[in-house]
């Protein structure tokens, strides 16, 4: 029965994707500390409140859109529908993220917690922009813009041009993968009218725009290389990370669920992992 329970608030929130939103927030990190130190506690303070903003953002996603996923075919086995977690337990979960994350914050700069309300307002308008914006894929990845700069203000008390190019990679990057993810949902919205830009311009120009939003994630993250002045370790993660986001557009040149699925979970996965790798080890390996 416990386990169960756990299942289904991992579920709900979706823990495992975590994995996408630490990345670029972490590469910030180790880009800060190439001008200082490492610091193991800062470094798990991090961690805490990049979980915790997601956390938040993702149960305030699940509650807004509640009434929408009751009526798609692909969501309405989610759990707030279902009935395996509560209204009142998804609302539970949203306050607990939030109070953990302002708990993090009083170990960082004092200019982090003025600036903190940003993240959670970009979080709670994202799930409303689908009722009125195309281009709310790119809202998505406001969040993740913000990340990288908001790590190294939270740490100095202000950012670079390197973490703010970090930030700009993030956000074509998942607003690229948010539309490929978007292209399951595209008779749903269109019916519903729900807005994307797969509902608005179909398929196969959805997928020229993340192609071309992935292809400006690549070159940010290699005008990162060229300012900070990264090894050949580096150069390798980038070739990789090149290669990777191939694959994934080569996946969904045939566009099917389990496609999608792979192209959005498995590649995103893995393109996360070498983008981490390749920061921390040319920095920490190289000084």
């Amino acid at each position: 029965m416990v386990i169960e329970k756990i299942k289904n608030y991992s579920n709900f929130i979706k823990f495992e994707h975590s994995l996408f939103a630490l990345p670029f927030a972490l590469s910030a990190y180790f880009l800060v500390i190439k001008q200082t130190q490492f610091n193991l506690l800062k470094l798990l303070l991090i961690i805490i409140a990049l979980i915790s903003a997601r956390t938040f953002g993702m149960a305030a996603n699940r509650i807004i859109d509640k009434n929408i996923d009751a009526l798609n075919p692909r969501t309405t086995s989610r759990e707030l529908i279902t009935n395996k977690i509560s209204t009142k337990s998804a609302y539970i979960i949203l306050f607990v993220a939030l109070i953990i994350f302002y708990i993090t914050l009083l170990g960082f700069n004092q200019i982090a917690f003025l600036l903190s309300p940003i993240v959670f307002v970009i979080f709670t308008i994202y799930p409303f922009t689908k009722r009125f914006t195309h281009m709310c894929h790119y809202f998505l990845g406001l969040v993740y813009f913000i990340a990288p700069p908001a790590v190294e203000i939270a740490l100095t008390g202000s950012f670079s041009l390197s973490t703010l190019l970090l930030g700009l990679s993030g956000f074509f990057w998942v607003s690229g993968f948010d539309i490929i993810y978007s292209i399951l949902d595209i008779e749903f919205d269109r019916k519903n009218n729900i807005f994307s830009i797969p509902s608005k311009l179909g398929i196969k120009k959805s997928k020229i725009i993340s192609w071309g939003s992935h292809l400006l994630t690549i070159v940010l993250v290699c005008l990162i290389g060229f300012i900070e002045n990264l090894g050949l370790i580096y150069w390798i993660g980038c070739t990789i990370l090149f290669g990777l986001f191939i694959k994934e557009h080569f996946l969904i040149l045939k566009i099917s669920k389990n496609n999608i699925n792979k192209a959005f979970f498995n590649m995103n996965a893995q393109i996360s992992i070498v983008l981490l790798l390749m920061f921390a080890f040319s920095i920490l390996i190289n000084g």
